[in-house]
């Protein structure tokens, strides 16, 4: 440990667990963000992703001889797969590290990421750890490092601790702050591993969500409330990325993009007045209050695709799971966009609360009617419960839970009115063509990197879930796997 300038220095490892590939693997851009503060900070910092790691153990025993860091951020990202069909959860993989890590370290362990927010003194439990990162990273690490070994690290805003805490989180709340900074996603995250299996890197203008659906975590995570970044500093920072990687096309990972009001607008008119020539994609778009006038500012803006995420298309399980949209709103839409040259992929939670042959029915006509040719449909059958959502307080009053259950392992809500086999079936059969449903089992067969790397070798337009159906004939996976 050492001193620059007075201020505390020390050597802080960044560890990126994730290493799922489907249905693609994901750039560690929250992890890089607090690599990018740590080190504005004063910390020396070294990144470590184990995604492309064929023995992560080994490169992680040789990062640990070779830098002997003195502070270790492990950074969860998902706890399971989300598959009801296949439920894996990833924590025994990172318990793995964890063990590995403490025979061969004395470094303080920070534990993180948005798997961890959900469910932390439970995670923490798992894995035999003392603190963890609830919300945003940046800050909390930087304050926990800082603080190590003076005996406050367990009372820093933002971090949770296992033991000797007063109450949960030391009396701390989540940690939510507008002052933002560029991750430089290039520094810290060898980005042509990502680029060679799908040519897109992410991006985020905003963080937060004000809505509240019944499932989802997304405010626990990064609040309850939307803060927006500067425009012009998130146009900057893709500007940055295509200078250092080459990158020609990016993905907003907002958690709903064209949520606040205004938001889409001041950012996609700066993009156009910054003259920045990049393709762009959405990782989520609400069809709430979609107008005729931002489906053109998209598509001006460079905007090719759109993952759409109504999860339903029936006004009964819209309003269980706490959708501010009707399936009027779904269908509008749908007519926005397909007069456009963006696709769209449509994703639907099949199961949910209240779901029965007739609900499903209304989103299979969805699928038959009312998206265009150009788009697909991905479906999730079963909805996974997670801590601190009006789901698990609706699935404790159906005795699907009880009140006891730490949630930590795969835990799925099915509507009592609906089996996952009639559900399946009747996709099967109901959407015509089948080509255009992709299934979440399908996004893991082993041939799908090949395929991957193979587009990007030839050029092949982006999203890549726009050959589905030709991946499907590749792999074999004609059918949706049933659960009996």
């Amino acid at each position: 440990m050492s001193y620059r300038g007075g201020a505390l220095t020390s050597r802080i490892l960044i560890i990126s667990t994730n290493n799922e590939s489907a249905p693609q693997p994901t750039v560690p851009i929250g992890a890089a963000w607090v690599a990018e503060s740590l080190r504005l900070a004063g910390f020396e910092v070294q990144f470590l992703d184990l995604c492309f790691q064929r023995d992560p153990l080994k490169t992680l025993g040789e990062k640990l001889k070779s830098f002997s860091p003195s502070g270790i951020g492990l950074s969860v990202r998902n706890l399971d797969n989300c598959d009801f069909l296949s439920p894996r959860s990833f924590l025994p993989e990172v318990k793995v590290l964890v063990e590995f890590i403490k025979a061969r370290s004395n470094a303080r362990i920070l534990l993180g990421g948005a798997g961890v927010s959900i469910m932390p003194l439970q995670v923490l439990e798992y894995l035999d750890l003392d603190y963890a990162v609830v919300g945003e990273g940046e800050r909390a690490a930087v304050a926990f490092f800082e603080n190590t070994g003076k005996g406050r690290a367990g009372h820093v805003p933002g971090v949770v601790c296992r033991t000797g805490c007063n109450e949960y989180g030391g009396g701390h709340a989540p940690q939510f702050s507008d002052n933002f900074v560029v991750p430089r996603m290039h520094a810290w995250v060898d980005t042509r591993r990502y680029l060679r299996l799908e040519p897109v890197l992410p991006v985020q203008g905003k963080r937060g969500c004000a809505n509240r659906c019944l499932y989802c975590t997304y405010r626990g995570i990064e609040g309850g409330s939307w803060r927006l970044r500067d425009a012009a500093a998130v146009v900057e920072e893709i500007g940055s990325s295509m200078r250092h990687t080459g990158a020609r096309e990016f993905e907003f990972v907002d958690s709903v993009f064209n949520e606040p009001e205004g938001y889409l607008e001041t950012l996609l008119e700066e993009i156009l007045r910054s003259g920045l020539k990049a393709r762009f994609s959405v990782s989520s778009l609400s069809p709430k209050g979609l107008t005729r006038d931002q489906v053109k500012l998209m598509e001006r803006a460079g905007m090719t695709s759109l993952v759409v995420t109504p999860e339903s298309v029936s006004d009964v399980t819209l309003a269980a799971l706490r959708k501010e949209f009707t399936e009027r709103d779904v269908y509008h839409a749908a007519e926005l966009l397909s007069g456009s040259s963006i696709r769209a992929l449509w994703c639907f939670l099949v199961g949910g609360p209240r779901e029965d042959a007739a609900t499903l029915a209304g989103t299979i006509n969805f699928m038959n009617r009312g998206m265009a040719r150009k788009d697909s449909a991905f479906i999730t059958t079963g909805v996974r419960i997670y801590p601190g959502t009006g789901l698990r307080d609706l699935a404790i009053g159906e005795g699907m839970l009880a009140a006891e259950d730490d949630l930590l392992m795969p835990a799925f809500y099915f509507s009592r009115d609906l089996t996952p086999r009639q559900a399946v079936e009747a996709l099967q059969k109901g959407v015509s063509p089948a080509s255009r449903c992709i299934f979440l089992s399908e996004t893991r067969a082993n041939s799908l990197g090949p395929l991957r790397r193979l587009g990007t070798m030839l050029g092949l337009p982006t999203p890549f879930w726009r050959y589905a159906g030709f991946a499907r004939g590749v792999t074999g996976k004609g059918r949706q796997r049933i659960l009996c």
